[in-house]
């Protein structure tokens, strides 16, 4: 099968490539490109690309603005099924310039491109997709003798996604119960055999060890270029952009329980508050930890034994920080008497003490998991995004809003077990949240300026993913 589709494709015109990119980078790639028998030219950013597949660098990870203009191109590429291949820098850094970086790229891979941040990866994505077509999927398998260059790679790229908790390639013969988008294999074997499903491509370990053009180069870029490729393969596939606003009926939202909540909130403006907050995200069936508002420590004594002990105390109020900010939270408050100790002390460290209105939120206690955080908020140029911040992930993590079901998994793909042996975290349970949550922001964009969820817990296998923190700011 390999042997026919090379075939095939080598028989039909092939695609050239328009190369933009700074400076010697670009005359590099096209010498690189040329070697391997591919027409490739230097072009620019307003050229007529035609039919042909497009090659961008960017020095510098684009602007919101400049992120607009690209998508055009980037969404007429996609449609054409030749995605562009662009090579961007990986956004680092915390903070409000880092964010739109990555803003940005995301936007940008919205809308069909096959983003790589290393070289390599991004010449090997040109050639896979000049010489073999776009890939259905990202989902790769490893056919090669034991004791190889090729399995020794490829075992070692398995067993860094196995320390991360991500599903690397799969190694040796693949099954129906193991669907693979393209099988890499090395051309001094023969081809695998038909029985075997998807794109069957060759690779070899070094560039001066190819015998033919149609093959790649490295086991690493390879896979990579299949990631890129076949990522934005299943992107062209649901659609580009953000989700359609529709698409929130899908999510069958409270609209009595929402109604009532902006009416109490009336035309005010500012900060809101957790507990209200949490009101708005219940209603488009965003779980939230159970909580309660009492107004004195009797009150407060019969909603921690309606919750269950033990419990967790916080106070009330608008002009609040968030818990990661210094918001005091009583834990572990495990009786009657504790509550009622409890609520005397988060008011008098929150400055609430003997206030008028002064109140105590009471809620149960959230269940293990890893911590994360979420902001929602209106980007110039593109609009309402999503960001997930993950500790220990050095890049910020964005998509536009509202998201689609892939975007949603994939931000929640970058969430791990803390250590080996930790259950797997409830993913699933985290896209439906960042899912729900993006949609309530883009429905109430007239009201919401943005959202915060400073403490969501991602459960383990079996456990809740909720949010235990929030607020909002109201125009």
């Amino acid at each position: 099968m390999a042997q026919q589709r090379t075939a095939t494709v080598t028989a039909h015109a092939t695609p050239r490539v328009q190369v933009i990119a700074p400076g010697s980078l670009g005359a590099t790639a096209i010498a690189a490109l040329r070697t391997r028998g591919i027409e490739a030219r230097t072009s620019s950013a307003g050229s007529d690309f035609e039919s042909d597949v497009i090659a961008w660098a960017l020095d510098t990870a684009p602007s919101t603005a400049v992120a607009v203009e690209l998508a055009d191109t980037c969404a007429r590429a996609a449609a054409s099924g030749r995605p562009v291949c662009l090579l961007a820098p990986q956004p680092r850094g915390s903070g409000r310039a880092a964010l739109e970086r990555a803003a940005a790229l995301a936007f940008l891979r919205a809308h069909g491109a096959a983003l790589a941040h290393d070289v390599d990866a991004w010449l090997e994505a040109v050639v896979l997709l000049v010489r073999f077509g776009l890939p259905s999927g990202p989902r790769s398998a490893v056919i090669a003798p034991p004791g190889s260059w090729l399995e020794a790679q490829a075992m070692v790229i398995v067993d860094e996604a196995e320390a991360i908790g991500t599903r690397g390639p799969a190694v040796g013969a693949t099954s129906s119960e193991q669907p693979t988008d393209v099988v890499l294999y090395d051309p001094v074997l023969d081809a695998p055999p038909p029985s075997i499903p998807g794109m069957h491509v060759p690779v070899v370990a070094r560039a001066e060890l190819a015998t033919s053009p149609g093959v790649l180069h490295g086991a690493r870029s390879a896979l990579a270029a299949v990631a890129m490729l076949g990522h934005a393969a299943e992107r062209i596939a649901v659609g580009l952009g953000p989700a359609p606003r529709a698409a929130s009926a899908e999510l069958a939202i409270d609209d009595e329980r929402l109604r009532r909540q902006l009416g109490k909130l009336g035309q005010d403006t500012g900060r809101l508050g957790d507990h209200e907050t949490k009101v708005l995200l219940a209603a488009y069936g965003v779980p939230i930890t159970r909580q309660a508002v009492a107004t004195t420590p009797s009150a407060a004594v019969k909603l921690a034994r309606r919750a269950g002990y033990p419990v967790e105390l916080k106070p009330w109020g608008h002009d609040l920080p968030t818990e990661p900010g210094g918001c005091p939270v009583e834990r572990d408050v495990d009786s009657d008497a504790l509550v009622r100790q409890g609520f005397s002390s988060v008011l008098a460290a929150a400055g609430k003490a003997g206030t008028e209105g002064a109140a105590v939120i009471i809620r149960e206690t959230p269940p293990q998991g890893r911590e994360v955080a979420v902001t929602l908020l209106e980007l110039p140029a593109l609009g309402w995004t999503i960001a997930l911040h993950v500790p220990g992930v050095a890049q910020p993590i964005a998509a536009p809003a509202p998201l689609r079901l892939i975007d949603a998994q994939a931000l929640a793909a970058y969430v791990v077990a803390s250590r080996a042996g930790d259950p797997e975290p409830d993913r699933v349970g985290l896209a439906n949240l960042l899912r729900r949550t993006s949609h309530l922001v883009v429905d109430l964009g007239t009201r919401i300026v943005a959202l915060e969820l400073p403490r969501v817990i991602v459960g383990g296998r079996g456990a809740r993913t909720l949010v235990v923190d929030a607020n909002a700011e109201l125009r």
